[in-house]
């Protein structure tokens, strides 16, 4: 737990997610400048509404491969280093599907403090793909490019994915944390499905010192039926509330802006102690 307190002072942390709109090479309609004035309004919205730490991910390069593709890395890398510049806050990076090389060179480029695995040390079947985990190589790099303050926070069974290890969710905890992940993320199936208390309860009791992070469907309105050490939060800070914007694959389209109104809410929600 030390790492994760190191960069985290809160006890109860909300990371609020940027999901870049489509970068370079993805036949985005909008220009560089756009996509930077689009990422630059979700990223002051996020801090100035209170969040504890900003993840950024490529949630709109679709479809999604192992590894990113090339035109990308330079564009992501940008936008990387300019939210850098913008706050001190910790800053993470996850590059779908799995492609943490990438991650965490950038996050070594842009002096971030972690990265997302979504598979660590599952196997999984998706829409674009199988990909199994690859924990051993994920530590061996980040000890070759000299990145080990950088956290890796790891998916455990992670959402939008058919399982191909039939295993409970503790037995996949703990060879998670066997390999060095320095936090577990829990989700539910699906973007804005949230993980049932049954399974936070299992993973707090099962990761032991190791911080549990909740990676989807968490709200004002269930958010202190958990008992976790951090959220992962980003398409209820998206819109109105409203179900019906909702499109069922990312929740939102990349044109959805972030809602500092929502991000405060959500903050002060989280920060009032439970009576």
């Amino acid at each position: 737990m030390n790492k994760f307190k190191k960069a985290f002072n809160d006890k109860r942390v909300v990371i609020g997610m940027v999901h870049c709109s489509p970068l370079l090479g993805y036949g985005n309609p909008l220009k560089i400048r756009e996509v930077e004035k689009k990422f630059m309004k979700d990223l002051k919205a996020l801090i100035s509404g209170g969040v504890d730490a900003v993840m950024i991910e490529n949630n709109y390069d679709a479809p999604h491969y192992e590894t990113a593709k090339l035109s990308t890395i330079p564009h992501l890398t940008d936008l990387c280093l300019k939210a850098r510049k913008y706050t001190k806050k910790p800053l993470g990076i996850c590059i779908l599907w799995n492609d943490y090389e990438t991650a965490l060179a950038i996050a070594k480029i842009a002096e971030f403090n972690f990265i997302r695995v979504p598979v660590f040390v599952d196997k999984v079947k998706t829409v674009y793909g199988i990909f199994s985990g690859k924990a051993k190589e994920v530590i061996d790099f980040r000890k070759k490019i000299n990145a080990e303050d950088i956290l890796i926070f790891a998916d455990v069974q992670v959402k939008h994915a058919e399982h191909l290890i039939k295993r409970s969710l503790s037995v996949a905890i703990r060879e998670a944390i066997a390999k060095k992940a320095d936090a577990v993320i829990i989700t539910g199936k699906w973007t804005g499905d949230p993980p049932t208390v049954k399974d936070v309860n299992e993973a707090k009791k099962t990761a032991k010192n190791i911080p549990v992070i909740l990676g989807s469907g968490i709200t004002t309105g269930n958010i202190k039926k958990y008992c976790a050490d951090a959220f992962i939060v980003g398409s209820y800070f998206k819109g109105k509330g409203n179900p019906q914007e909702k499109d069922f694959h990312n929740i939102f389209s990349y044109k959805a802006k972030i809602q500092k109104s929502r991000v405060k809410k959500f903050v002060s929600v989280l920060k009032t102690k439970k009576k």
